[in-house]
């Protein structure tokens, strides 16, 4: 699973976010002195607090859209996984439904991976936010474990032969047949949120293709595994 990435489409879309950016921070800065006007009804008032929040909410999916293709200032740097896991429990507890539990394990020998530190945060984050989503009404288990690992047979890091495996696990429904072969498309989601863009999976598997890792997943009722491998730093193995 692997996003596939040209020059031409990563230019493409950075300028469209650029452009857009500069309308919608436009349009929101209007609509924002328009809401200022005391003298407005009700009614006119609830309308304009709609489209402001419509264009915050295009200026997240243009973000999300523009994560999808390579930065220009990727910093490759060790970082440590099971500190940024940690760190963000707080944030997954505050996400969980009231009757799912969250187990966090990461192995002491535990060594860095070769990545830039916001993208690779960003790729555990989204893995582990679909898990809580998917028990979050009817509740249930969800298991974070880090440990070191081998190179996989599908790696195309090559000469990384050490790795870490980030497996996140829940007991919820699972992911139906039907839709399996679409949940990496963009802009896909079965998500009934308003402020859902259905690109956290697109976004993911494009971050761990270009750190040149492998992300997999097997799904049936009550047992959903997502695994991301990320390699070390070659001069480790």
């Amino acid at each position: 699973m692997q996003i596939e990435h040209s020059e031409f489409q990563d230019q493409l879309v950075r300028g469209l976010a650029h452009r857009m950016n500069n309308i919608l921070t436009l349009f929101h800065g209007y609509v924002g002195l328009l809401l200022d006007n005391k003298n407005l009804d009700r009614g006119t008032v609830d309308g304009l607090a709609r489209i402001q929040d419509g264009a915050k909410a295009a200026c997240h999916l243009i973000d999300r859209a523009h994560a999808i293709v390579r930065p220009s200032n990727v910093v490759w740097r060790d970082v440590q996984l099971g500190d940024f896991v940690r760190m963000l429990r707080p944030t997954f507890d505050t996400l969980r439904g009231p009757r799912t539990r969250l187990d966090i394990d990461v192995d002491d020998n535990l060594p860095p991976v070769w990545a830039d530190a916001s993208r690779v945060k960003s790729a555990v984050f989204e893995i582990v936010r679909n898990a809580l989503d998917s028990t979050f009404h009817t509740g249930g288990n969800i298991s974070i474990e880090l440990r070191p690992e081998s190179a996989p047979e599908d790696a195309t890091a090559t000469a990384c032969a050490r790795w870490v495996s980030v497996r996140v696990t829940d007991d919820g429904p699972g992911i139906p047949d039907e839709i399996r072969g679409r949940i990496f498309q963009p802009f896909f989601s079965t998500k009934k949120k308003a402020a859902a863009t259905g690109l956290g999976l697109t976004v993911t598997a494009g971050i761990v293709s270009q750190h040149g890792g492998v992300l997999r997943y097997e799904s049936q009722p009550g047992n959903t595994v997502f695994q991301l491998l990320l390699p070390c730093r070659p001069d480790q193995g």
